[in-house]
Formats: C-alpha cells, structure tokens, sequence
C-alpha cells in the first residue's frame, strides 16, 4: 500500500511459543489454558532461592527452529535478565538471551504479487513468556500460568516494505515452523504473536524514519491492518510539519488503529545483565548436526519435489500450506501410479473437508478410489461421490461403486442396448446420420451418457454407435 507518496518499511519481532510439555527453567506443564495460577511453582514465580534450570527440550526446539529459517547455530549462548516491572511478570525481570543468543543470520524467502523476496533475520533468541492480565469488572486479575513457558522471539531486519510483505513473511514463517514441529503457531492462543516496527519514507526513498512498535498482534489480518494505519497516521503527522515520536502502541482491532500506550523503552532501560543462575549454553557442531538429523522435510522442500512429479504449482503450495496435509499427501504420492492426478482428487476434494472439519477418508480409502478412477472403474463424478461416502460411512470405495451402481458399464449387450433408446428418442439425430451428416452421432453419444448417469464407457459407447448405424 502507498499512500500519499509514502511507504511502510517494516520489521517484526515474532514471539513463538515452543512446544515442550514442561516450562523453560521448571518443570511446571506449559499447556495451553486450566484453571488460573494452577500451573505454577517458586522457580517460575520468581521466589526468593529458587533456582531455574534449563529445558533442553527447549533448546532442541530453538536449534530445529534456527536451522528452518537458515540460521548460523552459535556453539556457546548465554542468558540474560531483562528488567522492567510489569503485573504479569513476578520476578521484575525476564530471562532471555540479549548479549549472546542462540541463532543468528537467517533468512526467510517470501512471494508477493510483485515477485519472490528474502527476508533477513538478525537473531532468534530464547527467553521465557510473562503471565497474563485478565479484566474482571473493576478488578485486573494475574493469571501467572504462562509465566516461564519457553519462546523464541525472532527479530528480523527492516527488510519489508507494506503490509503485503509482512502478512507474507509471517503466513511463511508459520508454515516453516509448523513443518519443523517446534511450535503449534495458534495465534488465537498467543502461541505466535508478533510486534510490528513501522516507519515511513517516500517510496523509493533508502534511509529509515522513526520507528513506532505495535505490540502483541495475534492475527496475520490484523498485522496487515495495523501497518496500513501506522502508514496513514505518521505520513499524515509528516505532512503537516509535525514529528513522528517513538513510542509502543497498541492496536485496537474495533477501532482498525493503532493506540499510543507508552513511550518506547531503549536497551539502557531494561539494564540487562547476565543471568548469573544459569551456565552458558554449549550447542556444538556434532549437537546441531544431530538436531538436523531429526528434522523432517521443510515445506519449500516437499513443495518443489511435486511440482518436479507433475504436480501443478498451485496445487502443490496447497498441499504443502499444512504439514496435515503434506503427511496425507505423502502416502498418496508412495503409491499412486499417477501423481498429478492424485494431485487434482486430493486438492479437489479432500482439502476442503479437513479444513472445513467434515469428516473425509482415509488415505486407503482415497488410494482405492483413486486407483479405481485411474484403472477406468469410476468416473470422476462417482469417485468424487464415493470419497464423500467412504468419509461419512467408513465403507469401501469398492463396496459402495457396487451397492450404488457407480462402476463404469462396459456391457456390450448393456451398452448397445442404450444406443437404441437414445435413438428412438433423438429420431431427427438419426434421420441427420442417415443423411451422411456423421457428426449427428455426438448426439447420440450424448443421450447415452445421460441415459447411463455418465457410468458408460465412452470408448465403448462409440463403438457401439458406429456398429448401429452401419
């Protein structure tokens, strides 16, 4: 988006939560939601002589997560307090990885309508999530169950300039982490959630203005939303002679503007200092290599293998946006004759009931109808019906072609049958073929079909015709 002559230049911290059953420096469970304050303990309410420990299913999940995103692993990490004194955060400081972090000097590849970019990153760090203010009339109540859950929090360059970038960047940061498995990435759950840096400049311009931070958006739509109106307020605050202050806003998602909340804090006020409880970090060449060993396919991956097997690309960024569906897809692929058009069913008809929540078939049930398809069994009508059934009932692809007459009719004797009906009805398609006017049997060709509910084999239909009228 431009808007009066002026462009957003962006950058984003994205804070993911990773997926490990027990919090970063406790053992308290780090699942989503219970009762309030149930899941907590002294080490993750910051009491006095309690002494965290480090996950190391936390740091295997940071190291999957910077090898995704291309990053450089640092054989030593350090941690850090990070002080300011909020409600939710008990302790008065957060732990996190300011002077030494984990990973740095990745890169994420993005397509946008005005072609492919890459997005540089410039660290991805370990740190622990605060706990979570909640309203209740008058009241401001602390739920401190959060308090302690692992993150990684990836700050990336200002390399994206408006709004479609920056929804691109996230939908693709998402896909790869959910392939790399280190996070569930429900931005309705906070597990992703991003701050948004916003500045402007006159398009095409180079330098960078200041900067405004909109923290804690939980929508790829709303980032979207929040950077076009950072873009409206400081261009318009610009042109008529005022100064752009830095500060950290919030967005009002009723309102679609972003809100001042404070001014922004510099690395002087949060009076980093290491983490004296905490021993450095040792992630060595032969860790991450076996690390990397563990990780699966990543989506860009998987998605130019099918397009190399005839897949079309459009289908195959389909079946490559959720690894759900890259997994079924994958069977799919191990034993289908025909790859595309396993491709064309898959996308078709079996996507939009995982992602509507209608029940859909297995993948032997797909692979059956498939190949009954593929073998000329079933047109694609029936195998479009039988992939619906076979989901609803849990029958056979093949018991229900036989209990609902969808096999393909190959009965000469059936068949010619067909071709006698459908000339007594079409009497002026038959006087034209008489006359030598031999494209008139497309009609009744036609007729056939329709008679046979498209179940007749066409080769065989045209055969039988051309035996008629002979």
């Amino acid at each position: 988006m431009i808007y009066k002559g002026y462009e957003a230049v962006v950058g984003i911290e994205v804070h993911v939560e990773l997926k490990t059953k027990e919090k970063a420096f406790c053992t308290c469970s780090a699942e989503y939601g219970g009762e309030m304050n149930s899941k907590c303990c002294p080490v993750c309410l910051g009491m006095p002589g309690a002494l965290p420990v480090v996950n190391p299913e936390a740091v295997k999940l940071a190291v999957k997560a910077g090898l995704a995103l291309g990053c450089e692993t640092s054989e030593i990490s350090r941690f850090d307090r990070k002080h300011y004194f909020y409600p939710d955060l008990p302790k008065g400081y957060q732990i996190t990885q300011f002077y030494d972090p984990i990973c740095k000097n990745g890169e994420v590849k993005i397509k946008t309508s005005m072609g492919e970019k890459t997005v540089r990153i410039e660290r991805l760090h370990i740190e622990e999530d605060a706990g979570k203010l909640k309203r209740d009339g008058d009241l401001l109540i602390i739920d401190h169950n959060r308090c302690g859950v692992p993150l990684v929090e990836i700050v990336t360059y200002p390399d994206m300039i408006g709004s479609e970038e920056a929804m691109a960047f996230v939908n693709e940061l998402r896909r790869t982490l959910l392939f790399a498995e280190v996070s569930d990435c429900k931005m309705n759950e906070g597990s992703l959630r991003c701050d948004v840096n916003v500045s402007v400049r006159p398009v095409g311009g180079t330098s960078l203005g200041r900067r405004c931070e909109i923290k804690n958006i939980n929508s790829v739509s709303f980032i979207g939303k929040a950077i076009d109106s950072e873009l409206k307020r400081q261009t318009d605050i610009i042109l008529s002679g005022g100064k752009i202050v830095t500060e950290t806003r919030r967005f009002s998602e009723t309102k679609g503007v972003s809100e001042r909340m404070r001014d922004k804090e510099t690395t002087a006020d949060y009076k980093y200092i290491r983490e004296p409880d905490i021993l450095p970090l040792k992630t060595d060449r032969e860790y991450v290599e076996r690390v990397r060993g563990e990780m699966r396919a990543l989506p860009c991956e998987i998605e130019a293998e099918l397009i190399a097997s005839g897949v079309k690309k459009e289908q195959a960024e389909l079946i490559c946006s959720e690894p759900m569906f890259a997994d079924c897809f994958e069977k799919v692929k191990l034993s289908a004759s025909d790859i595309p058009a396993g491709a064309n069913l898959f996308v078709s008809d079996v996507i939009p009931k995982m992602t509507s929540g209608d029940v859909y078939p297995s993948v032997e049930a797909f692979l059956q109808c498939l190949h009954m398809y593929l073998d000329g069994e079933v047109n694609i009508v029936s195998a479009r019906e039988l992939l619906k059934l076979c989901g609803k009932t849990g029958e056979s692809p093949r018991d229900l072609a036989g209990k609902h007459g969808m096999f393909m009719l190959r009965d000469e004797w059936e068949i010619m049958r067909l071709v006698e009906e459908a000339a007594e009805e079409c009497e002026s398609a038959v006087r034209e073929i008489k006359k030598g006017k031999l494209t008139a049997k497309k009609v009744i060709v036609g007729q056939v079909m329709k008679l046979s509910r498209g179940r007749a084999e066409p080769r065989a239909v045209n055969e039988a015709v051309d035996r008629y009228f002979q």
